[in-house]
């Protein structure tokens, strides 16, 4: 471990408990992990932090928490791999690459938004060695500026997402999206058509759920604040097309309200309707329809309103134009 911060370890348990000191202050919780373990996968990393094996002054905080001065860090006992495996980074895959070519919708003073493609995980872990941030950064290599988590998107959802490329920069957006200052608006594919047109869901949430043998976030009045607005833009057959912007950021909050009022997403295999689903996909859907339309937050420098809007997945258009014909499976 570094030596810029101060270390205790139990001698039985093997636990350390690091105390974070100025040269820490503002930093990420997940790069303050990687410089204390140095050689452990990001993998693992997140793992660690997801089942609460780290814990900072006793309680469970994500990755993208910024510390403080005078915060306590505790880190279990790591294997991390033998240094020569350490030492050799994990190359993104080619696809990945390919899937990034052209993805920035805006590049600003200390930050950007790229348009997200879908099939990706935004970091690795869970079976994914590498992620979409290890990808940018393989792309910026040769630029001093490093791409910087500020939220996260699901694997199979695609559109805006904002990342900072300063540290100072992703302190101001990480709070902004802390404080639900950052307006997001998706384009949501679901089963049937709500009714009323327009409308609020507003119903807390709870994670860590086991429903079917899976994790997953419920309604529950003992969960988390959350609220949903959405709107019918379009109608078909046996599906509508959602505006709906979030009022609060909560895991997995559109999937899980929008099943909750009984018009789950087209191409969800964890909250949607199966039967759904399969008539979705013989229409030719082949991925969750969620997509992250218009981002809407202050300038971390200047605080002037920024609005970003990511164009639709082709595959995504040419599918509504399919509904919009009314062919049936």
């Amino acid at each position: 471990m570094k030596a810029n911060a101060v270390i205790t370890t139990h001698e039985k348990t093997g636990v350390s408990q690091v105390s974070v000191v100025e040269s820490n202050a503002g930093m990420r919780l997940d790069r303050f992990l990687k410089q204390q373990l140095p050689g452990c996968p990001a993998g693992l990393i997140q793992k660690l932090l997801r089942t609460g094996q780290v814990r900072l002054d006793g309680g469970r905080v994500k990755g993208d928490h910024r510390l403080e001065v005078g915060q306590t860090v505790r880190i279990p006992p790591v294997r991390v791999p033998s240094e020569a495996s350490a030492n050799t980074p994990h190359t993104p895959p080619p696809a990945m690459l390919r899937a990034l070519e052209g993805c920035v919708l805006l590049e600003g003073a200390g930050f950007m938004v790229i348009n997200k493609p879908p099939g990706w995980p935004v970091h690795g872990g869970s079976g994914q060695t590498v992620g979409l941030i290890d990808g940018l950064r393989h792309l910026w290599k040769d630029r001093p500026e490093r791409p910087e988590l500020c939220h996260r998107l699901d694997r199979d959802t695609s559109g805006c997402m904002l990342l900072a490329t300063h540290r100072q920069a992703a302190s101001v957006l990480t709070a902004l999206f802390r404080d639900d200052k950052v307006k997001k608006t998706y384009l949501a594919l679901v089963r049937g058509i709500p009714h009323p047109a327009e409308g609020m869901i507003d119903a807390a949430l709870v994670k860590g759920v086991v429903k079917s043998g899976e994790r997953m976030v419920l309604t529950d009045d003992a969960g988390q604040h959350a609220r949903t607005r959405y709107r019918v833009s379009e109608r078909y057959d046996q599906a509508s097309l959602l505006t709906v912007t979030l009022e609060t950021g909560r895991t997995h909050q559109v999937r899980a309200h929008l099943e909750s009022i009984r018009h789950p997403l087209a191409g969800d295999y964890k909250y949607g309707d199966r039967i759904f689903n399969r008539t979705m996909k013989s229409l030719g859907l082949k991925r969750m329809f969620l997509h992250a339309h218009t981002l809407t937050f202050p300038h971390p420098g200047t605080g002037a309103p920024v609005q970003v809007t990511a164009p639709l997945d082709p595959a995504l258009v040419a599918f509504l134009e399919t509904l919009r014909h009314g062919k049936q499976p």
